[in-house]
């Protein structure tokens, strides 16, 4: 189903037909709730198309990413040059730091090795634009960019590479009616539900809440059942 299948069906469903225009199913309010529902199953059920990577260039001398792509966590980087492929070490932001003190004018090249989660949320920027470059990644306008992740790689590198990352990201936001995503297309009726539940959040309905969250849990476990028989199945570990 695509989206305006999904508000349409919903407004049939739940009566809330003040949440859409009645004459086209169009969105005056319903596109929220779908959206909303699409974040709880996210959170709520394992899925493997929950899992993806992004693929990011690095050119000669840089050290940091940027992305925009709803991660909700990273779980591997790894980096590729036109000879090699490897994965490289996460390290807490506080060592990277304390490792690469250093501006990084003196601060030597190389292959990367390790990475660190950025934090890009500068509350005060004032001094820090009068202080030499160091390592460190931090957007300079203040309470914005709250959907970007990012990532500090040390030492910067040398050469141009491709940098994979791999983590759990949210699935695609809905907003045109054609839009769709995994759970619109393989279990819309699980992406319904969701949005039935996030109504009674809004109504404050405890018992509708409570209602719609076992239905929806008794559904999702065997999602998680499926995920954690494919990733056991048949495993056999490779030697180094």
């Amino acid at each position: 189903m695509n989206l305006l299948e999904v508000r349409t069906d919903l407004a049939k469903k739940s009566g809330r037909y003040d949440l859409v225009n009645p004459s086209d199913y169009s969105d005056n309010g319903m596109d929220f709730h779908i959206n909303a529902g699409q974040k709880y199953l996210d959170k709520l059920a394992e899925v493997p198309e929950a899992y993806a990577q992004i693929f990011e260039a690095l050119a000669s001398d840089e050290y940091s990413i940027t992305f925009q792509q709803q991660c909700r966590a990273i779980t591997s980087v790894f980096v590729n040059n036109d000879t090699s492929r490897y994965e490289i070490e996460r390290i807490d932001l506080k060592d990277l730091k304390n490792a690469y003190e250093s501006t990084i004018g003196n601060t030597d090249s190389g292959a990367p090795c390790f990475y660190a989660i950025a934090h890009l949320r500068a509350l005060e920027t004032t001094a820090q634009t009068t202080l030499g470059t160091f390592i460190n990644l931090t957007w300079l306008e203040t309470d914005t960019k709250y959907d970007y992740r990012g990532i500090i790689i040390v030492p910067p590198v040398d050469e141009a590479y491709t940098i994979e990352i791999s983590g759990k990201f949210l699935q695609k936001v809905l907003s045109a009616d054609l839009d769709t995503n995994y759970w619109a297309t393989e279990y819309p009726h699980l992406l319904i539900m969701a949005a039935l539940r996030s109504i009674e959040v809004f109504n404050r309905n405890t018992e509708g809440i409570k209602d719609w969250s076992m239905a929806i849990q008794s559904e999702t476990i065997m999602l998680d059942y499926d995920s954690a028989e494919e990733e056991s199945y048949n495993i056999d570990q490779m030697g180094g």
